[in-house]
């Protein structure tokens, strides 16, 4: 048995491309983390309206961190409102207002300013 644990343990530390990839590792939140302010915002502004929701002018938005897989951004409309945007690593994306996080039993937004 310790032969066959020490032999496990080699075999982890000796073959670093079978590591798993990381919960919070999402290639789409990563493309749009580096767009620049403009063109990021452009984003997050077309996800809400694809998402039937109110976005005059996005006046501002920061980066909340990961919930589970998904990278949650929060943005502000004008006129609009607040919403969370959560990036799917498949490319998906859910808008919420956050005036619903709580209800829904979701990470609340925070302050926008």
């Amino acid at each position: 048995m310790r032969a066959l644990t020490a032999g496990l343990f080699a075999l982890m530390m000796s073959a670093p491309a079978m590591a798993v990839t990381p919960y919070w590792a999402n290639p789409f939140n990563q493309k749009i983390m580096n767009l620049g302010q403009a063109d990021r915002d452009g984003a997050l502004r077309r996800a809400i309206t694809d998402n039937n929701q109110r976005c005059g002018r996005l006046t501002h938005s920061r980066y909340r961190g990961p919930y589970g897989n998904l990278g949650t951004w929060v943005a502000r409309c004008t006129p609009g409102g607040d919403y969370a945007i959560y990036a799917g690593p498949d490319g998906s994306v859910q808008v919420r207002k956050c005036a619903d996080l709580k209800d829904l039993k979701l990470p609340e937004c925070g302050k926008l300013d």
